[in-house]
């Protein structure tokens, strides 16, 4: 926790209370996307190894053409599917972009960051 109590990564350390958002869906997934990077950074990972991590949920979101708050199984078994049959991804590099996508759902699941009820807030519906 920072000296204002506020947990890296948190929601409300990205966007401001209280004002309209213009692009709600693009800026949200920032928000998440930087809040995200904020939160593996202060626990001392590469930067290189977030970028690669950042990269992979990035790729997956144009994959499902679909934000983190509207995701679903079926998406992540399309993508890895595609992954496999399509792009011949090994084993192994297809288990660690999942489990970069699930390190992101983790991050946006839990309740020290604040994003369900952002998502709550503005979209009605939330990341599971």
């Amino acid at each position: 926790m920072g000296g204002d109590g506020l947990v890296p990564g948190s929601a409300r350390l990205h966007l401001v209370d209280g004002l309209p958002l213009l692009r709600p869906d693009e800026q949200v997934f920032e928000a998440m996307i930087k809040g995200w990077r904020n939160q593996q950074l202060a626990r001392n990972l590469s930067s290189g190894y977030v970028d690669d991590r950042e990269r992979t949920v990035r790729a997956f979101t144009r994959h499902a053409d679909a934000m983190p708050w509207q995701w679903t199984p079926q998406h992540v078994d399309e993508w890895s599917a595609d992954l496999r049959a399509v792009h011949g991804c090994v084993r192994s590099t297809l288990r660690n972009y999942q489990g970069s996508v699930r390190q992101f759902c983790d991050f946006l699941t839990n309740p020290a960051y604040g994003w369900v009820d952002e998502c709550l807030r503005h979209f009605g519906t939330h990341p599971v």
